[in-house]
């Protein structure tokens, strides 16, 4: 019992503790794990220790029958808004920023020869933030836009070796989500949101299968997450003339962490060099279509549709036409082991980024594509350090779109997005 509570307690640590950056696959971390970091995010079909209870459950415990590890990621998200269209002269840095996200993990094999083995984490899924300041209105003053987007879930899962070639694996993950974002908040007409939550629940299933004791195939498939963000406040801005901030119970509409589908293959030719590529379906098509907020019970002689609806009149709902595509994603992963105390990874990993040009926001602008990671591992016969650092390329993206119903922020509107990211994990084997 005194085991599970100290448990239950790092789970809220991590979940207290973590915030949101932008992950890069889209809203999506590129690997989970500081080994699959440092390899790009090539695991699929890797034999691994603890990260496969967040990636293919049939993977976990290959390395080690019974361990606990526990890690933390440093994003450090770069970004930059600019309009040079229209005479605004618009050009502005997003604020620095570092996100810490923890993890923990522990996989056990029950008993020696047992065919099953069990692992439970908690862990950063993903999420998107930015923090723009001295963003000038239509009003000709400045505001500030910013989004906040985290999504943290723990997972336990089962692997079983139906024979030397073939393990299955099984997942249940627990989810918990929360979004916050303003747009113009101190501005007539601007808005504060905050505080909207929602708990969740999926599935994940994975199998590898070893073709020989060289090469190994790897699949996983992951369920959608549907999330109904409620429980929020909307501070909506009237104006000191029209009555001043007011209060709304919010929710956010259709919003969903999207399922997906990813093959990888593993070759280790010899005791030194492992080689790893993997590609991903992602559908955010499904996921990140229209996402809705939806405002109600103001206080007494307030207005109940405070948001214009483009048409002349009002409504209590404001859409994002958000219209993510669905991303293909691919990895490729090196490792090798310099001797038995030292082990050397490199990766690389490309995804198209999922957000259309006539739909892009600066609120939600998860646009890197390309990424560069390098890893490195410690080994100390029971005891074990890992480090990686992943380098997301700079990404500019631009919306010409006059619809100022879809595009807020007027045509010309672009966005340049870069990330550096450090991971690190210790695990001790048991």
């Amino acid at each position: 019992m005194r085991k599970s509570m100290n448990f239950a307690a790092m789970v809220m640590i991590c979940v207290l503790f973590t915030g949101s950056a932008l992950a890069t696959n889209g809203m999506n971390m590129i690997g989970y794990g500081v080994r699959s970091s440092g390899m790009g995010g090539a695991d699929v079909a890797v034999d691994g220790s603890f990260a496969g209870v967040a990636g293919n459950p049939a993977t976990m415990g290959k390395l080690a029958d019974q361990g606990l590890a526990v890690g933390v990621s440093l994003l450090m998200p770069k970004l930059n808004v600019s309009n040079e269209s229209m005479g605004m002269g618009l050009d502005i840095d997003g604020e620095a920023q570092l996100f810490p996200l923890p993890s923990l993990a522990y996989t056990s094999r029950l008993g020696a020869d047992s065919p099953w083995v069990l692992g439970l984490e908690a862990y950063a899924q993903g999420g998107m933030g930015v923090e723009f300041l001295n963003f000038p209105t239509s009003a000709t003053t400045s505001d500030k836009i910013s989004s906040n987007v985290m999504f943290m879930r723990l997972t336990g899962a089962a692997s079983y070796e139906v024979n030397d070639a073939l393990t299955l694996g099984l997942a249940a993950i627990g989810g918990y989500a929360k979004m916050e974002f303003s747009m113009f908040p101190g501005s007539q007409g601007g808005m504060d949101v905050t505080d909207l939550t929602d708990m969740s629940i999926a599935g994940r299933l994975g199998l590898q299968y070893k073709i020989c004791p060289a090469l190994s195939l790897g699949m996983v498939y992951t369920s959608e997450t549907a999330l109904d963000l409620a429980g929020g406040n909307a501070a909506v801005n009237f104006g000191s003339e029209m009555g001043g901030v007011v209060d709304y119970e919010a929710e956010m509409m259709n919003f969903a962490w999207p399922q997906e589908a990813e093959f990888g293959i593993a070759l280790q030719p010899d005791a030194n060099w492992l080689f790893a590529v993997d590609a991903k379906w992602i559908n955010w098509e499904s996921s990140m279509d229209v996402v809705t907020l939806e405002v109600s019970n103001p206080p007494d002689g307030m207005p109940e549709t405070p948001f214009p609806d483009g048409q002349g009149g009002y409504t209590n709902a404001m859409p994002f036409q958000m219209k993510w595509e669905n991303q293909m994603v691919y990895a490729l992963g090196i490792e090798y082991s310099v001797n038995e105390m030292n082990t050397v990874r490199a990766g690389f990993n490309y995804g198209k980024n999922p957000v259309p040009d006539e739909n892009l926001s600066p609120l939600f602008p998860a646009i890197v594509e390309t990424h560069a990671t390098v890893g490195y591992g410690l080994h100390l016969n029971n005891l074990s350090f890992d480090l990686a650092y992943e380098h997301g390329f700079e990404n500019s993206q631009t919306n010409e779109n006059v619809n100022q119903m879809i595009n807020p922020f007027g045509p010309g509107i672009t966005v340049s997005h870069s990330q550096n990211t450090i991971h690190f994990e210790t695990a001790y084997s048991f």
